[in-house]
């Protein structure tokens, strides 16, 4: 009894010692499934590529009307008459307007001078260029420069008829009018101009001008 005994503690013994000495298994199962989770979120969340930084490009709109209706060419005449002289102006202008009030021109300018006391036709000739603002319908401001070469009478020879001469004359002219439509570009247009260089031997008759005139 006692040897059986014995035997069973020293196999009891035996076998602890052997279990001992075995390397521990891992579950590959396990292991099998965390990497496969890993993967699995990888591919969910995909590396985004860097921002880049878009440049700030303001787009130029473009004016986008046929040239009939930016380009016009006009003509306008005036007329003054007072108890010294009478006066007629025509000036052949090229317009550009713009797509909403402002519009900008320029073209050549003949103006004739009727001096009533002393009988004589004055010539004068030149150009201008000018800005509209059509605010309103038929209500407008303007502002001009003319540069003309204008006809003057500068004294009287020993019979006292009139001595002509001639020299430029800058003018600087800003002011309001109104345009009453007869069409699509004809017009009678009222006036009225305020000259802010005040030139010597200029061929109208007071720095306030009231014009009355015509466009075609």
């Amino acid at each position: 009894m006692i040897k059986l005994i014995t035997l069973i503690f020293s196999f009891l013994i035996f076998s602890l010692g052997l279990t001992a000495q075995l390397p521990k298994t891992t579950d590959t199962t396990a292991v099998k499934k965390a990497v496969s989770h890993t993967d699995t979120v990888a591919k969910q969340q995909p590396v985004s590529a860097p921002k880049q930084a878009v440049p700030d490009v303001k787009r130029v709109r473009k004016d986008t009307r046929p040239l009939k209706d930016r380009i016009d060419f006009d003509a306008n005449t005036g007329f003054w008459v007072n108890t010294h002289q009478v006066l007629g102006q025509i000036t052949l202008l090229v317009t550009y307007r713009f797509p909403k009030i402002l519009s900008i021109g320029a073209g050549p300018t003949y103006i004739y001078n009727y001096q009533r006391g002393d009988k004589q036709n004055l010539n004068g000739w030149g150009g201008k260029i000018y800005s509209r603002a059509q605010l309103l319908k038929f209500f407008y401001l303007w502002t001009e420069y003319q540069g003309i070469d204008n006809q003057y009478i500068s004294g009287r020879n020993a019979d006292n008829s009139p001595i002509r001469s001639h020299t430029y004359v800058g003018s600087w002219c800003v002011g309001a009018g109104l345009n009453i439509r007869l069409g699509r570009k004809a017009g009678i247009n009222l006036s009225v101009m305020y000259d802010l260089l005040q030139p010597s031997h200029s061929p109208y008759y007071n720095k306030t001008v009231f014009c009355f005139g015509f466009s075609l």
